[in-house]
């Protein structure tokens, strides 16, 4: 008798954390490096800023979260030259946001170009942490 009263409570436990995960899934908008939000934001740099051959650095989540219903997304952009180091390069700061839409199957993405921005520097290593610390 506690058995089956002990395995129904891990039955419906598990149910509703299938379904909470479901629900937030469904609604829950896609990440700033996903292929369908980048795919929207390289479509946009196209159309509007009419930048072609581009290359995206730096891609940062600046808000948003489980249960929020955007994120805000913030990068560094330029155009791909031959011949020229990706230092060289002009940087643009871009910020987009990605909104869930109820009725659209897609995401809604929003995006605004900045002003020029340094490239930003590679991230060190666990070691040259460590050592930095010492």
């Amino acid at each position: 008798m506690l058995r089956s009263r002990l395995m129904w409570c891990v039955v419906l436990a598990v149910l509703a954390g299938s379904a909470t995960a479901a629900y937030l899934h469904r609604n829950a908008p896609p990440g700033c490096g996903s292929d369908t939000a980048l795919g929207q934001v390289y479509a946009a740099l196209r159309d509007r800023f009419h930048m072609e051959s581009v290359f995206l650095n730096d891609i940062r989540t600046v808000s948003g979260g489980w249960f929020s219903d955007h994120d805000e997304c913030s990068a560094e952009v330029t155009e791909i030259r031959g011949n020229v180091a990706a230092s060289g390069m002009p940087w643009r700061r871009v910020r987009y946001q990605i909104a869930h839409l109820e009725a659209a199957p897609y995401a809604a993405v929003t995006v605004a170009l900045g002003g020029s921005v340094p490239l930003a520097p590679k991230a060190p290593t666990f070691w040259q942490r460590v050592w930095a610390y010492l």
